[in-house]
């Protein structure tokens, strides 16, 4: 385990970063959030000037759950003030623009630089993917 993240093994890049071994990490803004908040050490955290992409977490409700009105609630839960403000005290980016403690906002780049940010078109992704897919099962068999 690394000597300041006893959670974390010592393989991860994130450890490895944190033990010194590795000095840049590309990685998700919330793990730069934490390592830069709460390990030992002079972290810090930049989006690149070039751009970057945004990768939202995902919550969905099952079609034909057991209990709709409990996962609704949840849903409703996750995306309420109260809600929001977890993820923002857990180093994520609220989904909607929510009221932050002052303290809370000064811990995440200015919102200006996230601008620099994209969405993923997974369309085009998914495409992509199968145009490689098949290429590569021509052209390697």
């Amino acid at each position: 385990m690394a000597a300041n993240s006893p959670i974390v093994p010592e393989q991860t890049s994130f450890a490895r970063v944190v033990s010194g071994e590795i000095p840049i990490l590309f990685d998700y803004d919330f793990n730069a959030y934490r390592t830069k908040y709460n390990e030992t050490g002079k972290f810090e955290f930049v989006l690149p000037c070039e751009g970057t992409v945004r990768v939202p977490y995902v919550t969905s409700f099952v079609k034909g759950a057991p209990n709709p009105e409990a996962g609704k609630k949840a849903l409703d839960f996750i995306l309420s003030d109260e809600g929001q403000a977890i993820w923002t005290n857990a180093n994520l980016k609220p989904a909607r623009p929510v009221a932050r403690p002052a303290e809370v906002a000064a811990r995440f780049l200015p919102d200006s630089d996230y601008e620099r940010a994209s969405a993923v078109n997974y369309s085009e992704m998914a495409a992509a993917q199968k145009a490689f897919g098949e290429r590569y099962l021509a052209e390697v068999q």
